[in-house]
């Protein structure tokens, strides 16, 4: 048997076999000739001794891996140069013809007759393979995060320095910059104003340590443009409990908040003619009148006299025109600061602010009475319009906005009953019966053309804080089409979202009125290709109205024939330019004429729907992205779990931990699963402890952890690299 040093004893041998690496004595020559191994070293690469000889001719060179020879023979060169110990990672082949990652140490005995290196080595295999896939996954979070639009930004809380994402300089033109030693204003310079205040609050939250920050921020681009923002931000510790750094996000969210300040400002607007509806009127009025001014303010109420024989005579497309007409002309004779709404189908209130007499009220009474009368004269064929006026006067009238309408209404009846196109400001004596009987210009003794406008405003106003107030949105919407569906007596109302492919359509909500059969179990994953030209239906501002469904293509008029459709009215869904799928309302029974106003409000409400569908919509998707992000957890090559801050509690186990002890499950805590403790270990990393042995498993770990949210709990996310043969190797060094 050979003998690895001259004159070694077999108890020398038997103790160098006992080494948990393989060892090996080589000639310094060409081919570092092997002149003999250890145990540990035929069990690593699987040889026998005989086999050595056999195969490589005890040649240690030619059992490298190619690709790594040149640099192995550069470095054996390069560190002999400098001393005789050498420290080398290579690749050696195996029996079964593969090759395995070595750390080899060597050093070199002997004289000018012979010199030998006496060599360790130790297998690297799997720590290069966790290396790798902890590599693989690191390259697949940073594709994940490249492939978001959200801009990353890191705040080193100990330097005062931040940095961000390259998407920064694509989002704003400009690259990001940050020097703490200028004032607040020099330092949020590129933001809006009035969030100047607000983003330097949250600055020194998470210099205080507050753990998660949420802001809503309009931040400048190149351009000059304000971009809504939300930046949300997480607080990291120390072992101390002191901030170290703060990580987080900046989304665009500008598309977002201006929609839904554009279906805010629609829903407070009268759709006809752009005046504020009467819930919009009476809440900006009530709200300026709370804060008590002490200047002279009048309320007008305007009704258009016999409204009703110009809609008889000239139809009502040309009284909507001559209604729209009459509101600019309110306009023009009013402040900005003003509040003027559309009350009723012909009514109108004015709401004057800070005037400075009675007087100057009454003068524009008149004023209103003239603009009335004037203008419609000019045409071609002139339309003779009219108006009474009700005028109530703060404060002498009323403090509060029901007050001052209850008295201008009043007023208003006193100038009907006097003969119209004249006003009346409210006298409590004159008026004293009419206030005991309770006419108003709502009542019945008033030629006013009742309509459902105010209705319709309030309706829109009432569907947009459900969905505004929802915690529930899939129940808010099955609500909004109920209430929608009664409100217009429609039989069926529905959402049909598309596949992100825009292949298919599924019925997602369905509301079916009384004795009308549903369909939504037959209208899930409908391939759009089996009707042809479905699309291009809603090309003309986004609305599919269609009174008789025999007009439509053959297959067209098979598929509504199939639910027993005779009318429809469709409204697109968009996200962006997008076509996203669709609101409906159908009518079963008969033939519908759907009118204008109808069709606006209709539209609107569908407008709203889709903001917060699409909300929801990203919401679910952001739900994969977790259920990825975890399955990512559980490929990694480490103990990773979580336990809720303060108890202990397992709220998280990847699956790493588990195949260690498959017992672990969320509720118990971390010490009863791990140590089989009754109380925290006295090495708890949380108390700064960096590694850790646990005598059950017989495992050594390097534990690093971070605060988080999990749920609505404050946690810790904890993560232990097994470093077992590390600290075994350490110990055999010693």
């Amino acid at each position: 048997m050979n003998r690895l040093l001259k004159g070694l004893s077999q108890e020398g041998e038997a103790i160098l076999n006992l080494i948990p690496g393989g060892v090996m004595q080589c000639r310094n020559d060409n081919e570092y000739t092997i002149v003999g191994v250890n145990d540990g070293f035929l069990s690593i690469f699987g040889f026998t001794r005989e086999e050595l000889e056999r195969l490589f001719q005890n040649q240690f060179l030619t059992m490298i891996h190619p690709l790594d020879r040149q640099n192995f023979l550069g470095e054996v060169g390069r560190q002999l140069n400098k001393g005789n110990q050498l420290s080398l990672s290579y690749r050696v082949l195996c029996k079964d013809g593969s090759y395995k990652w070595t750390a080899s140490s060597a050093q070199l005995f002997g004289d000018e007759q012979e010199e030998r290196f006496f060599c360790i080595f130790l297998d690297l295999t799997e720590v290069r393979d966790a290396q790798e896939k902890l590599r693989l996954s690191l390259e697949h979070l940073e594709i994940i995060m490249n492939q978001s639009s959200d801009i990353i930004f890191e705040w080193n809380l100990i330097e005062d320095a931040i940095s961000f994402s390259p998407n920064w300089l694509g989002k704003f033109g400009y690259a990001p910059s940050y020097d703490s030693r200028l004032q607040k204003e020099e330092i949020l310079r590129h933001f809006y104003p009035d969030d100047i205040g607000p983003m330097a609050a949250l600055m020194e939250d998470v210099k205080r340590g507050v753990s998660n920050s949420l802001l809503d921020v309009r931040i400048r681009n190149t351009k000059g443009q304000y971009i809504w923002c939300r930046l949300r931000a997480a607080t990291q510790y120390d072992a101390d409990g002191r901030p170290l750094r703060a990580v987080g996000t900046i989304s665009d969210i500008d598309e977002e908040k201006r929609m839904v300040e554009e279906l805010r400002r629609r829903a407070e607007l009268d759709a006809l003619t752009g005046l504020y509806n009467h819930a919009e009127m009476e809440h900006r009025a009530e709200q300026y009148l709370s804060g008590r001014p002490e200047t002279v303010c009048a309320m007008f109420i305007i009704d258009v006299d016999n409204f009703k024989l110009v809609n008889d005579r000239q139809g009502h497309l040309f009284g909507d025109a001559v209604l729209a007409e009459l509101a600019a002309g309110m306009k023009k004779l009013t402040r900005k600061s003003d509040v003027i709404g559309r009350i009723g189908g012909d009514e109108f209130a004015m709401f004057l602010k800070d005037i400075p007499s009675t007087q100057i009220a009454e003068q524009k009474a008149g004023k209103l009475l003239a603009m009335f009368q004037q203008l419609f004269q000019g045409e071609k064929q002139p339309v003779e319009v009219t108006c009474s006026i009700g005028l109530a006067i703060y404060p002498w009238d009323g403090t509060d906005y029901q007050t001052l309408y209850h008295c201008a209404d009043l007023a208003l009846y006193q100038a009907k009953s006097q003969g119209k196109n004249q006003y009346a400001r409210y006298d409590v004596n004159s008026l004293e019966a009419v206030d005991r009987i309770g006419y108003s210009s709502l009542g019945a003794a008033i030629d006013s053309d009742q309509t459902v406008s105010g209705k319709v405003g309030d309706l829109v106003n009432y569907v947009f804080q459900i969905l505004y107030d929802t915690n529930d949105i899939d129940t808010a919407v099955e609500a909004i089409l109920e209430i929608v569906g009664r409100r217009f007596d429609v039989s069926r109302a529905y959402v049909f979202e598309n596949s992100d492919s825009g292949e298919y359509t599924d019925n997602t909500y369905e509301w079916c009125n009384e004795g009308i059969a549903p369909q939504k179990e037959f209208l899930q994953h409908y391939p759009y290709e089996n009707v042809e030209g479905y699309k291009e239906l809603f090309r003309d501002n986004s609305i599919f109205y269609c009174r008789d469904i025999h007009s439509l293509t053959p297959t067209q008029t098979a598929l509504f024939e199939s639910q027993e459709i005779c009318s429809t009215l469709q409204c697109a869904l968009y996200d962006g330019k997008e076509f996203r799928g669709f609101i409906g309302f159908d009518e079963c029974t008969g033939l519908r004429m759907w009118n204008k106003e109808e069709i606006g409000m209709l539209s609107l409400i569908a407008q709203m729907l889709n903001t917060f569908l699409l909300k929801k919509r990203e919401a679910d998707r952001n739900e994969q992205i977790m259920v990825q992000l975890n399955t990512i957890l559980d490929m990694q090559d480490a103990y990773i779990y979580v336990i809720r801050q303060g108890t202990y509690e397992l709220l998280y186990v990847n699956q790493k931990t588990l195949r260690l002890d498959p017992s672990a499950r969320a509720g118990m805590t971390c010490h009863q699963a791990f140590f089989g403790r009754s109380t925290p270990c006295e090495s708890c990393p949380l108390t700064g402890t960096t590694e850790v042995y646990n005598p059950q498993y017989d495992v050594w770990t390097r534990i690093r952890y971070s605060t988080m949210k999990w749920g609505e709990h404050d946690a810790y996310l904890i993560n232990c690299a097994d470093i077992t043969e590390y600290k075994r190797l350490q110990e055999n060094r010693r």
